[in-house]
């Protein structure tokens, strides 16, 4: 295999996949244009992947810039206010970090996550500024927007936010996949060998065995990956009775 400081790069799972596949031999050595299609077709699986939370092998947390007062949205993706390479499908979980206490020691304050546009569009008073207490992350490209509700007061809170890690999608074939899960180098192999045969007429032709190998390897990433959190109470079933006209929520 060509690797790149003895680690394994994107090639060798090229290589792996197209002799997986049947599409070239042992010694043989695959031509630019098998190259390429199977490069392709790994960015576009890895990009399937990195939308699907239990194959997704971490959650990232970032802490974005000190509260500016701005009454927009904060901009999440590369280049934004939370510069983050590939821009995200969603926000796992957000809070407010208090940065102005008294030990120096910096708080933070869990908030919910408003699951649709239509949640946020019910909110009577969207250019408040006070104390969060909530968030609606609006997956928008290149840019996400992160919407917070009521916007942080300038100087005073950081808002962070917990994201899937991500297969990378820039790959050319020097790229180091080092940082990849070992279970997760077998599952792209394999998958990647089932998703070529299409391409070579092949796909009409089932391969059991190789159908048999990407499956098992892509539940054991699964079983060794998900992390499910603790179920807890809806806000609505915990509500002391009060209800907040301007943000429609219960308290």
């Amino acid at each position: 295999m060509s690797t790149v400081d003895g680690k394994y790069v994107v090639n060798d799972i090229i290589i792996a996949a197209l002799r997986k596949a049947g599409i070239v031999g042992l010694g043989q050595t695959p031509n630019g244009s098998d190259v390429l299609d199977a490069q392709n077709d790994l960015a576009d699986m890895w990009a399937q992947w990195n939308s699907k939370t239990w194959l997704v092998w971490d959650k990232v947390m970032i802490v974005g810039p000190t509260s500016t007062g701005q009454i927009t949205p904060y901009t999440v993706g590369p280049g934004g206010q939370y510069a983050v390479t590939p821009r995200p499908d969603r926000v796992e979980a957000a809070f407010c970090r208090i940065l102005n206490v008294p030990n120096g020691i910096p708080v933070d304050q869990p908030l919910r996550l408003m699951p649709s546009a239509e949640d946020y569009s019910n909110i009577a008073l969207k250019e408040l500024v006070a104390f969060p207490k909530a968030v609606y992350y609006d997956p928008a490209s290149p840019l996400g927007n992160l919407n917070i509700y009521p916007w942080p007061s300038a100087g005073i809170y950081s808002i962070g936010i917990t994201i899937k890690n991500s297969f990378p999608l820039t790959l050319p074939l020097t790229t180091s996949v080092a940082g990849l899960p070992p279970v997760a180098m077998a599952a792209s192999k394999f998958c990647l060998a089932r998703r070529l045969r299409q391409g070579y007429g092949k796909g009409l032709r089932p391969d059991p065995e190789l159908n048999a190998l990407a499956k098992d390897a892509l539940t054991t990433m699964r079983a060794a990956q998900v992390m499910v959190r603790e179920l807890t109470m809806p806000a609505l079933l915990q509500s002391r009775g009060r209800y907040n006209i301007y943000g429609d929520y219960s308290y």
